[in-house]
């Protein structure tokens, strides 16, 4: 650290040890130098704060996408087999609008497969018990609607766990049977009434609100403009699959 300011801690010592005094220039003088010396590090440091907490809030949004991706990949995997569930129609319209939103990312969901993604996954599992009273064996088959934020959860419907009380997390799926390969459209957001950060909006409370902020986004950049999301991620993946139902 430069020397200046224990200069100035001296300078004020000596004053206050000599019964003169120091004149009002003098006292001005410090004073000016005092604050050249403390802004510019004061603004550091509080520039190193803010990109602090802004680095660690995007560390736990991509930390919360990859446990809900793999949430959902492994309810996919652990399968006897699955389809998609629920309708087209079914999908929220501003969800895809988010998918389709050019600062989600290049051609993320073409308007050509908007009406072949489903909302959730439907999961069968096949079980086999031995009846000793009849002395047979049985076969269970047990089947399970997974989807995103499922509001009356039984043992038929279920939703994918993530941490829903901290963020906001919905998704859409795309099955190409032929190439037997799936797709996950996941979107995922710091949950709350989020205040402007950098530019940006930190939280939010539904899916309309964030595609607000992309299109408020969207307005004010311009068409070369690709700075990060840094409080919304939009991913897109594709994984092979060979438990497919079929019939």
């Amino acid at each position: 650290m430069s020397a200046q300011p224990f200069a100035f801690i001296y300078y004020i010592f000596n004053m206050t040890r000599n019964e003169k005094g120091a004149s009002l220039v003098e006292l001005l003088t410090a004073t000016a130098i005092f604050l050249a010396i403390i802004l510019p590090l004061s603004s550091y440091y509080i520039s190193s704060i803010s990109l602090y907490d802004q680095t660690r809030v995007e560390t736990d949004l991509q930390n919360e996408t990859d446990f809900l991706l793999s949430t959902i990949l492994n309810t996919v995997q652990d399968a006897s087999y699955f389809e998609l569930d629920g309708n087209t129609t079914d999908v929220d319209s501003d969800l895809l609008s988010i998918f389709s939103h050019d600062l989600a990312g290049q051609n993320l969901l073409p308007v050509s497969e908007k009406a072949s993604v489903h909302p959730g996954i439907k999961r069968y599992n096949l079980q086999r018990e031995y009846d000793q009273a009849d002395d047979i064996q049985k076969t269970i088959l047990t089947r399970i609607s997974y989807g995103f934020n499922v509001s009356d959860k039984n043992d038929v419907q279920k939703s994918f766990e993530y941490n829903s009380s901290s963020y906001l997390a919905d998704g859409i799926f795309a099955l190409d049977e032929e190439k037997q390969v799936l797709t996950v459209y996941l979107l995922v957001a710091p949950k709350g009434n989020g205040t402007i950060q950098n530019g940006q909006k930190s939280a939010f409370l539904n899916v309309a609100e964030v595609l607000n902020e992309l299109d408020r986004l969207r307005s004010e950049r311009t068409p070369d403009d690709k700075a990060p999301l840094h409080f919304i991620r939009i991913i897109k993946t594709s994984f092979a699959v060979t438990n497919l139902k079929r019939g």
